[in-house]
């Protein structure tokens, strides 16, 4: 099929991996993938270095909708676009107009279990324009049905999966990334990937170091990410005297070079809405560590309690640190949980069996499945 994603946000995290991951797993099974994003993204720019050809489009404006749908309708019949798939509010609209009077259907993702009908347009959008939903999470299927008003057999959950690395590459990868950061071999490193923004939990999660340090000393916690509370969260390590446990790396690019240099992962997230699939999470997995993190949204499907890592409820520092305690302890328990994440990788979160799953769902949408589109429907007058 000729696919277009489509994402109109302007960071590069979870939602933009997933698209660039999408796009290179559809065209290993032979599909033609294009990527729209805003011009200079950092994901065109990865897409064309992967050799993914790129559409910039300006997703800006409330009230350009329509001009950039129309734009957005002039690529699809340049192209000869059969599938678009939306994944980000803004272009989830400018998508699903633009298939209007075109051969395309629009599918849509959604990322977090927030509701996606703030306005008329929107009500439109969801009801007559969008052949099929993708949900993350069952916890986004629901907010879809019960505050949306999707009919539940238009939505189907899908799991996101991400790729491992080969493991000699992950060796010299943990080699070289711990040498540079001067890590101690007997050091435990507990990493973190996400953005700092406050639904995160960055302020738990370094509360919890403050406990941890207080029992270990041989340990590390690098935080990989940037945002608005960066100033603010490198104060209060100040205000706890945990500097020196604590280092800020910022937005990292290559995070296959991060991931082997920890021996566990910690995700602190509070918010169950934005946090349904958490891609940093499933990263985690494939590389093989075990997991302490909050249960919120849908990281309940990503960790085994007790077998691939620690759950515990959000916001809870002392309990965050309890269980960060026990897996760093234990260097056999890291060594099984571990193998127990990537086993549950292995199983249900590869990249690859999540382009064959929304394959299918692509061939749904266009009634090639051997019955009718579910979308492309006659707005009544």
């Amino acid at each position: 099929m000729n696919v277009l994603l489509t994402n109109s946000t302007d960071i590069f995290a979870g939602g933009e991996d997933y698209v660039l991951l999408l796009a290179r797993h559809l065209r290993l099974r032979r599909h033609t993938v294009h990527v729209a994003a805003l011009p200079g993204h950092l994901l065109l720019e990865k897409c064309a270095a992967q050799g993914i050809p790129a559409v910039p489009v300006d997703f800006r404006g409330m009230a350009r909708v329509f001009a950039v749908a129309a734009e957005l309708r002039g690529h699809l019949r340049r192209l000869g676009i059969e599938v678009v798939h939306s994944n980000a509010n803004y272009d989830r609209t400018a998508a699903a107009l633009a298939c209007l009077r075109t051969s395309a259907v629009h599918v849509a993702g959604v990322h977090s279990a927030h509701s996606i009908s703030h306005n008329i347009t929107h009500r439109v959008r969801n009801r007559w324009l969008t052949a099929r939903f993708i949900a993350d999470a069952p916890a986004i299927k629901d907010v879809l049905v019960r505050e949306d008003g999707i009919a539940a057999d238009r939505i189907t959950v899908m799991a996101i999966g991400v790729e491992n690395s080969p493991r000699d590459y992950d060796a010299a990868m943990r080699q070289k990334t711990r040498a540079s950061w001067r890590v101690a071999p007997e050091t435990v490193v507990v990493g973190n990937v996400a953005r700092l923004v406050p639904f995160k939990g960055h302020r738990v999660l370094l509360e919890a170091v403050a406990r941890v340090v207080r029992v270990r000393q041989d340990v590390l916690f690098p935080v990989v990410g940037d945002g608005e509370l960066q100033a603010e969260l490198e104060r209060q390590a100040g205000r706890l005297g945990i500097q020196g446990y604590v280092r800020f790396l910022g937005f990292q690019d290559s995070l296959e070079q991060i991931y082997p240099a920890f021996d566990v992962y910690c995700h602190s997230s509070l918010e169950m809405a934005a946090e349904a699939f958490p891609i940093a999470i499933l990263r985690a997995l494939a590389a093989g560590l075990p997991v302490v993190a909050t249960e919120v949204g849908g990281i309940r499907l990503m960790v085994r309690e007790g077998v691939s890592g620690h759950l515990v409820p959000p916001d809870d520092p002392a309990r965050l640190a309890d269980a960060l305690l026990r897996v760093v302890a234990d260097r056999e328990l890291r060594a099984s949980m571990g193998r127990a994440s990537f086993q549950l990788f292995t199983e249900k979160f590869h990249a690859a069996a999540m382009a064959e799953n929304v394959e299918l769902e692509y061939l749904r949408a266009a009634g090639a499945d051997g019955g009718p589109p579910k979308g492309q429907v006659v707005i009544p007058a």
